[in-house]
């Protein structure tokens, strides 16, 4: 009777472990900050990768363009060293790092959206804010319907017997 149980269990064991597998959360802590701020806001994660001393993320946010939509639209996090090499090699961006900065957009699961090289956003060494963001609007988090949210939200509530606690918060 052991035997029984023992080979679908085997089996199964087996079967789970295939190709297919669930993307793995981010290793680092900044990261995973900015991953679980960002499932709360219904955002997306905007990764920056760079190997010098320069802060990409502060000149991102000062540029009069991007400052509003990376506010609103993003968890921004600044990778340096070998924080940025890892990631650069996990996400298959081999060229990324020699002396020129990269950008990755995650969603709020760590899943890849897009991939920015260097020569996207920082054409002659000069940013381009107007660029770089219309290579970053596809990626923007589609909007929630607060409505069926809450609905949703009071029918469980009502179901499981317990209050409703209403969190109103903006990013600024």
């Amino acid at each position: 009777m052991t035997t029984r149980l023992l080979v679908p269990a085997l089996l199964f064991a087996l079967v789970g472990h295939g190709h297919a597998q669930e993307p793995q959360p981010p290793s680092n802590p900044a990261l995973q900050k900015a991953t679980a701020k960002a499932k709360v806001h219904n955002q997306r994660v905007l990764a920056i990768l760079t190997d010098t001393d320069h802060d990409l993320a502060a000149s991102l946010k000062k540029d009069r363009t991007l400052s509003r939509p990376l506010l609103y639209e993003f968890e921004t996090v600044q990778l340096t060293g070998e924080a940025a090499a890892a990631m650069a090699v996990q996400h298959e961006m081999p060229q990324a790092l020699k002396e020129k900065p990269a950008l990755l957009v995650l969603d709020a699961d760590g899943k890849l959206r897009a991939k920015l090289a260097h020569d996207s956003f920082l054409p002659d060494g000069k940013l381009a804010g107007k660029q770089l963001l219309e290579l970053l609007r596809p990626h923007f988090a589609p909007p929630v319907d607060a409505e069926q949210k809450l609905a949703a939200a009071l029918a469980q509530g009502k179901q499981d017997g317990r209050a409703l606690f209403i969190r109103f918060d903006a990013p600024w």
